[in-house]
Order: C-alpha cells, then structure tokens, then sequence
C-alpha cells in the first residue's frame, strides 16, 4: 500500500476550490483498527470521563491520539496548503453509536473553535471506522467557504452540537457531498466550509478523529494561548507550545487539559 507524501498540484486546487479534499490515506486499515481498539480499551477503562477526554484536546493526555496529530502522511497533506510551519490547535473525537437518532446541523468550525483573530483553521477527519451514509457520515456543501455564514442558536435535543448552532441558510441536500471513507482514509475541509450530518440507521459504530491544524501568524494581542507545534517553526511566537504527554492520563497533564479548556471556552466547557 502507498501513501502519499504530499498534495499534487491539482489536489491543492481542488481543496481550494471546493472548501474539502477526500479521501486521502493516513495509514493502513490495519494500524486505524489499532487505534480504533486503544480508543475503546480507554472508553471502558473510564466511562463517562473517557467522553469527556475525548471530547477536546486529548492528545493533551493520552500518547497514542498524539502520535495521531502528527502523522506524517496527515502533514504531509497539510503542508501542501498550508506550508511547513504548523500547529495542532485542537482534537476531537466525533463518535456515532449504531442507530443513534442524534445529528449535526448545518454550520461552520470558525466561528466557534475561539482561535485568535487572523487564524485559520484546516480540518483533517482521520477515520478509525468506516463512515458512510448509513452511518452518519460528514456531509459538506462544495464552495461554501468563501466567507462566514450568519448562525442561530435552535433548541433540539438531537443536534449534537454544543450550543445547538446552526447556519441561517436554507441548504439543499442535493447540494452536499457525502465524505464517505474507510478505515485509515481521511477528508480535509476548511474551517468555513458548510458542514454537518445525519443520524445513524446502521448497526455500525462510526469513529473519526478530527484535527485542527493552523499555521503561525502575527498576533494583535499578547494575551497567552497554547497550540502544539507538530511541524516546522514559529517565527512569530503565535502560540506558547503545549507539552507532550509521556504517559496516558498523567494527573498532572490531565490537570492541565481542564486548565486549557477551562481557559479556552469558559462556561461552554463541560469537564466530564
């Protein structure tokens, strides 16, 4: 099997065009069961915490999600948009439960991954289960991502979506693109990219990891946030680098994930 080492030149114009890019391959479909059963082996050793931790940032806490965002095959990729400096701003675990009723509606990442004016956000969604239609694969509307889109906040228990947001813009099904792949694949999709998905009829577990790279940037502001440098350099100082977990669950580091999200999202941040 062979994976790519970086974008072709109609691979990035395409991304560019459209607002996504799939499927692309960041391991084997062997290595994403690996992981897939690390993933499960932590959910059963820690319950309802466990979602917590997976929730945001856990490669904060736990060694094996941080050897996934920084999977050269993944960067390799990145790097094509976004060049050869970059930072991990966020993970989270988007995990759907056979013939669960929930969704997610219609919306965008920016405005609401409280990244510093001036960033921008590149998505890559690592999946470590098969994610299809039937399953509640990522739906994406092509070209959408040129500008921010209003959003309301609507009250529905089934959209799983912290703050129940969604865009204030009628969107056509017929117009989405389902991101379907396999064990090991994985989509970029850009932070302004019309996006969501359905709930799921299948008997299947559906598993994605989703990565949040950003590249360096001059800041306005001096007010201290953390990123993780996965590749290259920081030639402005955007970020004050995050430490490297040596152990899963390390009290200490776990202590400082509440910390960040604390932080980063205030009242929004549900510690688990």
């Amino acid at each position: 099997m062979t994976i790519a080492t970086g974008l072709s030149r109609d691979q990035v114009e395409a991304y560019r065009r459209d607002g996504f890019l799939f499927p692309l391959r960041a391991m084997s479909a062997e290595k994403a069961a690996e992981y897939r059963a690390r993933m499960e082996a932590f959910e059963s050793e820690h319950g309802e915490r466990a979602s917590g931790i997976l929730r945001s940032k856990s490669h904060l806490v736990l060694t094996w999600v941080n050897e996934l965002i920084r999977l050269d095959s993944v960067l390799d990729a990145v790097e094509s948009v976004l060049g050869p400096d970059i930072y991990c701003w966020g993970s989270s675990f988007f995990i759907k439960n056979p013939h669960n009723p929930g969704f997610i509606a219609w919306h965008q990442d920016a405005p609401f991954s409280a990244i510093p004016p001036g960033g921008e956000i590149l998505t890559a969604w690592i999946a470590l289960a098969p994610s299809t239609l039937e399953n509640g694969c990522l739906k994406v509307v092509a070209g959408t991502h040129k500008e921010q889109a209003e959003h309301v906040f609507v009250d529905n228990d089934s959209n799983m979506l912290s703050q129940g947001q969604e865009i204030a813009v009628e969107v056509d099904e017929a117009d989405a693109t389902a991101i379907q792949l396999l064990p090991g694949e994985f989509s970029l999709h850009h932070q302004f990219i019309f996006h969501g998905s359905g709930p799921s009829v299948s008997d299947e577990r559906r598993i994605g990891l989703a990565v949040r790279y950003m590249r360096p940037f001059p800041r306005q502001d001096d007010e201290p946030v953390t990123a993780t440098l996965v590749r290259g350099q920081d030639p402005y100082g955007t970020f004050e680098n995050e430490p490297v977990p040596t152990t899963d669950m390390d009290p200490a580091a776990v202590a400082y994930l509440d910390e960040q999200l604390i932080r980063r999202h205030g009242d929004r941040y549900r510690k688990a």
